[in-house]
């Protein structure tokens, strides 16, 4: 009885050592480990799990990882979806590693969930997480100027007209899937690039920056944005010195009531569809912002048979104009050609356009609305 009884104390005394040996030996190799990952960056909570499902080899290797970080530091991770992690860009987004680990369920890739976090926020990140598997979503996603929430529309418009992913996207974001002067977009702020068209409007009351007289030598009483008249009025010398002919203000600044006259009139001589073809509903007048110009030529009373017509369209770009509505971009623009309407849109914007031919509506989709 005694020998049992000395037996289980050494049992219990053995047993105490071994693990006052297995403290003393893992604690300091666990907090080896934990400096280790500190000084990479990681934080308290993500190395706890680090350790806890030994993962320290594999994080070490890969150094610090922003997703890993943050989605090991709390508790709606996935290990199965661990080496996919590593690739997923991180971002700061509202349940972020539950809506990882859902994409990735519905079968989405890295580039897939990449491209889609890219574009994402709050709003409509938590409205595509509960959408059905979408086939091809980085044929629409990749660019940068594509928009989460516009991807039905992108795949409806692609599907109804069979065209090219990049056209769909670049086709829904002007506005194209949409009808003329439904649900606009209205702006109150001037700008010189600002887009004015049958989708993107500005109020009644809208003035816009530095509106001076035209001189009499080049129109007859109009008004145009002062930077504006000082850059036709020199292409219009230009012009002059190198055709011959100068350029004349036909129409510039025309505020709201008067568009809403020249519409009106252009209604009663000629009826509503050739008035829709070329004529804007007043608040959606390029006229309006004081920085297009119809030009009028000297050597022919129509523009597009004249000398200057030819000078204008290869050179206008120097002095920061566009032809604003060209023939092959009337599905565009939803405006029938005007050899005579040029924008003032600034060097930068003008050059580019000119090598890199496209209408100002695409340009304002690949570069300034993304």
């Amino acid at each position: 009885m005694k020998k049992r009884k000395l037996k289980k104390r050494v049992i219990i005394f053995i047993t105490i050592i071994v693990l006052i040996i297995l403290i003393v030996i893992i604690n300091p190799i666990r907090l080896y480990n934990k400096y280790q990952l500190q000084n990479l960056g990681y934080k308290e909570s993500s190395i706890e799990s680090i350790l806890d499902n030994n993962l320290k080899k594999e994080v070490l290797e890969l150094g610090y990882n922003k997703t890993i970080d943050k989605v090991l530091e709390k508790n709606d991770y996935n290990l199965k979806y661990f080496n996919n992690y590593k690739s997923i860009d991180y971002y700061e987004l509202d349940n972020y590693t539950n809506s990882i680990n859902k994409l990735l369920e519905k079968g989405y890739i890295i580039e897939d969930i990449n491209n889609i976090l890219k574009l994402a926020n709050n709003d409509n990140f938590k409205e595509f997480v509960d959408k059905d598997y979408i086939e091809n979503i980085s044929s629409y996603l990749k660019y940068d100027f594509s928009k989460l929430e516009n991807i039905d529309r992108y795949i409806k418009y692609k599907n109804n007209h069979d065209i090219e992913y990049e056209l769909a996207v670049i086709y829904v974001n002007i506005g194209l899937d949409k009808e003329y002067y439904k649900d606009p977009t209205l702006t109150s702020k001037f700008s010189y690039d600002m887009l004015i068209n049958k989708y993107h409007g500005v109020s009644e009351s809208f003035i816009p920056e530095n509106i001076v007289d035209v001189p009499n030598k080049y129109g007859n009483n109009e008004k145009l944005n002062e930077e504006t008249l000082n850059s036709f009025i020199k292409m219009s010398n230009d012009c002059k010195a190198s055709t011959g002919y100068q350029l004349f203000v036909n129409s510039g600044y025309r505020d709201y009531e008067s568009q809403e006259k020249t519409y009106n009139s252009y209604l009663k001589l000629y009826g509503k569809k050739y008035t829709e073809d070329y004529v804007t509903h007043p608040g959606y007048s390029e006229h309006q912002t004081g920085l297009a110009v119809d030009i009028k030529a000297e050597s022919n009373t129509v523009f597009a048979n004249s000398k200057e017509s030819k000078w204008v369209l290869e050179n206008a770009y120097k002095y920061g104009f566009i032809i604003r509505y060209k023939k092959e971009y009337e599905n565009i623009t939803g405006v029938k050609y005007e050899s005579w309407h040029y924008r003032y849109v600034g060097l930068e914007i003008a050059k580019y356009i000119h090598d890199n031919p496209m209408s100002y509506e695409e340009y304002v989709v690949r570069f300034l609305n993304k």
